[in-house]
């Protein structure tokens, strides 16, 4: 073999280890990914609301790949809860998360501007704003949090669920705030189903140091709903491992109703002349499931949590 044909050899494969690695760089991989993700709905446009530019397309194809089918949303009740139910805890999208990890920080922009500009209209679906706090809320940084953070500041009632679900969000990122802190937040709270939900996460950690602020929170509380659920929040901090009243007793069903959050059960007995017990045992056949209508713990405003104010 001649000197020449070894030179020519050796340059080939030097060519295609290049091609090989160039193929399988971080660039290339991305422009792979990004393109893919294009070619899933390659004829969307994005909404005007959004911004311009590759990166609000993807989220547009992002959302449109993972919105609720129209059969699904054709009942008007159906789609009420859904939307409720997907803008405060989110529906798991799939491919949204999927252009998150694609664009990274990059795409926070692009999620902050939909959540603050793109209009909330009474039923209308899918709702933008609220698939940009599924976004902010996987891609995790210090400016999604504050893009979620600078949603609490419009409590305009159109946007309630939207601001619902920053505060559920928010409630979700690792140390944004102490049980203590979100406690403190109750009173102020301009939303009924915002004092639920912050009593959730509050019951379900079970925190000591949250107790004076849940206390002050007991005292300010007008609404006898409301009143109820912080005096079972107390009550289970006293009384660990059993299960608490939601409503301070009153009973008005004639059935004393206990939640037991510990094991996610609950059970209702008569109620006695004696009137209820504020605190039980749980029951070996306990159902399991959901809480008492008291707190919906699918929504946090379905028909059955309480009436309309």
């Amino acid at each position: 073999m001649n000197i020449r044909t070894i030179v020519i050899g050796a340059a080939v494969l030097a060519l295609g280890g290049y091609a090989l690695y160039d193929y399988n760089s971080p660039e290339s991989k991305l422009a792979r990914e990004l393109k893919e993700i294009e070619q899933l709905e390659p004829d969307i446009k994005a909404p005007e609301c959004f911004p311009k530019g590759q990166p609000a397309k993807l989220f547009a194809v992002g959302i449109q790949r993972d919105k609720r089918s129209k059969q699904e949303m054709m009942n008007e009740v159906t789609r009420r809860s859904a939307i409720t139910h997907d803008c405060i805890r989110g529906n798991d999208p799939r491919t949204v998360q999927r252009v998150v990890k694609a664009l990274g920080s990059s795409g926070v922009p692009v999620y902050a501007e939909v959540l603050e500009k793109c209009p909330v209209i009474k039923d209308d679906y899918p709702v933008y704003s609220c698939f940009a706090l599924d976004a902010l809320a996987a891609e995790g940084s210090k400016d999604s949090v504050a893009a979620m953070e600078k949603a609490l500041a419009n409590k305009d009632k159109a946007r309630k669920n939207v601001y619902l679900g920053a505060i559920w969000r928010l409630m979700n990122v690792p140390g944004w705030r102490t049980n203590a802190q979100l406690a403190q937040m109750i009173p102020t709270e301009p939303y009924w189903e915002a004092k639920h939900l912050i009593l959730e996460y509050v019951r379900h950690h079970k925190d000591p140091s949250a107790k004076p602020d849940l206390e002050k929170a007991y005292a300010a509380e007008q609404e006898q709903q409301e009143k109820g659920l912080i005096k079972a929040a107390l009550l289970e901090l006293d009384n660990p491992g059993k299960c608490v009243v939601n409503d301070e007793g009153r009973a008005e069903s004639g059935n004393c109703r206990y939640a037991c959050t510990e094991i996610n059960r609950w059970f209702a007995v008569p109620k006695p002349k004696t009137g209820c017990p504020l605190v039980a045992d749980p029951p070996a056949d306990a159902q399991q499931g959901d809480q008492p209508p008291q707190i919906n713990s699918a929504s946090a405003t379905g028909p059955s949590a309480r009436g309309k104010r």
